[in-house]
């Protein structure tokens, strides 16, 4: 799919409008790339990015910048929502894709491209779009660790851990992420990257709002690591707790299954088998022995 620039407003238009001008930008897939590739300087190192996508970086060159681009879903899901590669020269920008998604994601935002006046300045903006709502994202991510620290006050559920896993390497992979971009944004504003990119204010102004992005993301595995150990801690303090009631119940049977244990013997000249009021003289004994336990126990505040 071709775009090219309108002359009037500077917006992205696509290709059936265009009246057969030089396209500005396009998109299109491997196969297609294949076909027009001997064009194109340094297309093997485009091939070679495309042959696995796993994040967002850009090289310069001497008459291009060839890099990848790889966009996270905005979810608990692992895969991402656009993953391509891309071909910037200072006359045209051009991306590779092969699943058809960035298609109907550029079709559906082109409205939102204006006032272009390079390809750089368009990447700037495409750039720009991927990262529009991640406050968003990330605002939700941290009202959902508010939920999981009060259910921790409640006891916590049984899919914590698996929750906070989920969350800590979702969080993970947007560290990582912004900081690619970040790297993408200084590398335009370094001097290597003159030749197509003259905006380099804009530029900077993205690596800003990726590096704030990236302390959210940072704070917030934080607030993940201290909410994991405050779990923790909870759980301690009732085993604690637990162990601290069986030990006051053994404490307290432990004199009763001493007695037990003694009258159980059946010598045959224990005095006390044969005397008529030996049983209840048991009996008072025990209850003797478990009020003063349950008083001392009361007193030191064990329980």
């Amino acid at each position: 799919m071709q775009y090219f620039i309108d002359s009037q407003d500077g917006s992205l238009q696509a290709a059936q409008n265009c009246n057969d001008k030089e396209a500005f930008f396009t998109v299109m897939s491997t196969a297609e790339f294949h076909e027009c590739k001997e064009q194109l300087p340094y297309y093997k190192e485009l091939l070679h990015c495309l042959g696995s996508i796993r994040y967002c970086k850009a090289e310069v060159f001497k008459n291009c910048i060839i890099g990848t681009l790889r966009l996270p879903q905005k979810s608990e899901q692992r895969s991402p929502q656009l993953s391509f590669s891309f071909y910037l020269t200072g006359q045209s920008l051009l991306f590779v894709e092969d699943v058809g998604d960035l298609k109907l994601w550029v079709d559906k935002r082109i409205s939102m491209f204006q006032e272009l006046n390079s390809p750089a300045h368009l990447l700037l903006q495409f750039m720009e779009q991927m990262i529009e709502d991640d406050v968003l994202y990330l605002s939700h991510i941290e009202s959902e660790t508010e939920k999981m620290e009060e259910n921790i006050g409640s006891g916590g559920s049984a899919d914590f851990f698996p929750l906070l896993t989920k969350h800590r390497q979702k969080l993970s992979e947007l560290n990582a992420y912004y900081e690619q971009l970040t790297d993408i944004g200084e590398l335009f504003q370094s001097r290597a990257c003159s030749l197509f990119a003259d905006d380099t204010g804009d530029w900077e102004k993205f690596t800003h709002r990726a590096e704030r992005l990236q302390n959210h993301v940072q704070l917030l595995r934080e607030n993940m690591l201290q909410l994991r150990e405050l779990y923790q801690s909870k759980q301690d303090a009732r085993q604690n707790k637990i162990m601290g009631i069986l030990t006051i119940v053994t404490t307290f049977f432990l004199p009763l299954t001493l007695l037990t244990g003694w009258y159980g013997m059946n010598f045959a000249y224990m005095p006390e088998l044969k005397w008529r009021y030996g049983y209840l003289s048991v009996i008072i004994v025990s209850l003797v022995i478990a009020i003063g336990e349950i008083i001392y126990f009361k007193k030191k505040k064990f329980f």
